[in-house]
């Protein structure tokens, strides 16, 4: 094809004179890890650049494994809509093209936008027409479908228009902090029906999003907001009171809420791990709780308690801790006490005697999970949620890097052992954990 610039080695240059084309990224578009198109408009040019006049068709820029000589996924990730940019790099036949070698950040949209989200030009311009089109009188007659003798599409209902347009953080929490925001904010009567309807559209695509081999149906399934209780009450069905009792680590438990099911309402001895933490770098009471609203509503059903500071107290009686620590800090600190070094800390070797060590999304902290299990020989359970295959480059598969979910899955399975074993949770979103006893 004219525009074909197949059949290329890796990080070989095509043939031609290199020239520089720069311009704000209009659109921007990927096809996996390889391959990534931005579409540049009017910018002012250097001399020795491919001069683009504001009248002048967009030009396009295409970032490609065989001509860039590596993966395309950070400059996916650097590069914004609305950024200036200059790409160096050599035209195809068709002029409109450019194989790009290498670019450089001139000007980011977030330093110079204002807070405001880019829009490509295309996009204002429909935007101004639909205001224009508001204040526009339409004409009486059902045949006449035209304004200024241009014909126009039927009206989208106005029901429909407001609910593809519902301002996310408007739904979520009632405040919006956006400086120009064009979405919807129904208030009063409108805003209780949007927000049923907002819950109703997510509980359908978190379950169009369940895994194939899920067995619980949507029907039983619960929120993310029960997650915890949820992982909690699998725990003691898996565990058993008993070995659960022995004490349960809880990687990257942020605010605790996995710890509050498990130490406050079961009288479990729970500590969490994560540099998110309010405490110090070894195991410590946790001072200065954060009851939620939830939290507070179980303590006055179940002991009566009534004001915020006798909720924490009630806390800190139970057998909780914390430490503000990443799971690497935690593996090397849990292999000195377990080596009976003299450098080990009382506090670290009593967590090393814990019998269980757990897991909620914890993020990047996931493989740590069956790490730490592993060095203190201790069953584990997780429930992995993201991949973050650019902060482990090492994990590979059969000399395949780790990329996806389901590459994951089984990263963590061959890392665990064959011991390992599945199940699914039933609360709608990442819900498989994987577990050994």
């Amino acid at each position: 094809m004219e525009c074909s610039a197949g059949g290329h080695f890796p990080g070989q240059r095509l043939s031609g004179p290199q020239e520089l084309l720069e311009g704000q990224v209009l659109h921007k578009r990927s096809c996996g890890n390889k391959l990534l198109f931005l579409e540049l408009g009017a910018a002012q040019q250097p001399k020795n650049s491919m001069q683009l006049p504001a009248s002048a068709q967009s030009r396009e820029a295409i970032f490609s494994f065989e001509v860039y000589g590596t993966e395309v996924r950070e400059v996916r990730k650097q590069v914004s809509v609305g950024d200036t940019v200059s790409c160096k790099g050599t035209w195809r036949s068709c002029g409109r093209i450019l194989d790009v070698f290498s670019y450089s950040m001139l000007c980011r949209w977030a330093d110079v936008g204002g807070g405001e989200t880019f829009a490509a030009p295309d996009a204002r311009k429909a935007d101004e027409m639909g205001h224009g089109l508001a204040n526009t009188k339409m004409p009486q007659s059902s045949n006449d479908c035209t304004i200024g003798g241009v014909p126009q599409p039927p009206p989208v209902p106005d029901s429909t228009a407001r609910r593809r347009a519902l301002c996310k953080f408007w739904m979520s929490n009632g405040i919006c902090r956006r400086t120009q925001c064009n979405c919807y904010h129904p208030e009063g009567d409108d805003l209780k029906a949007a927000r049923v309807r907002w819950r109703q559209e997510q509980l359908q695509r978190a379950a169009s999003n369940a895994q194939p081999d899920d067995p619980h149906p949507k029907q039983e399934k619960k929120g993310h907001a029960a997650r915890a209780a949820v992982f909690a009450e699998w725990l003691c069905e898996v565990f058993g009171d008993d070995i659960l009792r022995g004490g349960v680590v809880d990687i990257a438990g942020g605010r605790g809420e996995l710890a509050f099911e498990l130490s406050v309402k079961r009288n479990i001895p729970c500590i969490v791990l994560d540099p998110r933490c309010p405490g110090a770098d070894r195991p410590a009471p946790w001072n200065d709780w954060h009851v939620s609203r939830q939290q507070r509503a179980w303590l006055k059903s179940q002991f009566g308690l009534r004001s915020y500071s006798e909720c924490q107290a009630h806390v800190l009686a139970c057998p909780l801790r914390q430490c503000q620590v990443p799971v690497e800090t935690a593996i090397e600190k849990a292999r000195i006490s377990m080596k009976k070094s003299s450098e080990a800390s009382p506090e670290w070797e009593d967590l090393c005697s814990f019998r269980v060590v757990v897991g909620l999304h914890p993020d990047q902290a996931t493989g740590g999970v069956i790490e730490l299990a592993k060095e203190l020989g201790r069953p584990f359970a997780v429930v992995p949620c993201c991949t973050f295959a650019d902060e482990f480059p090492e994990r590979h598969l059969e000399q395949r890097p780790v990329r996806t979910y389901a590459d994951l899955i089984e990263w963590l399975q061959v890392t665990a052992g064959p011991a390992t074993r599945k199940d699914f949770l039933r609360f709608f979103g990442k819900n498989l954990v994987l577990f050994s006893r």
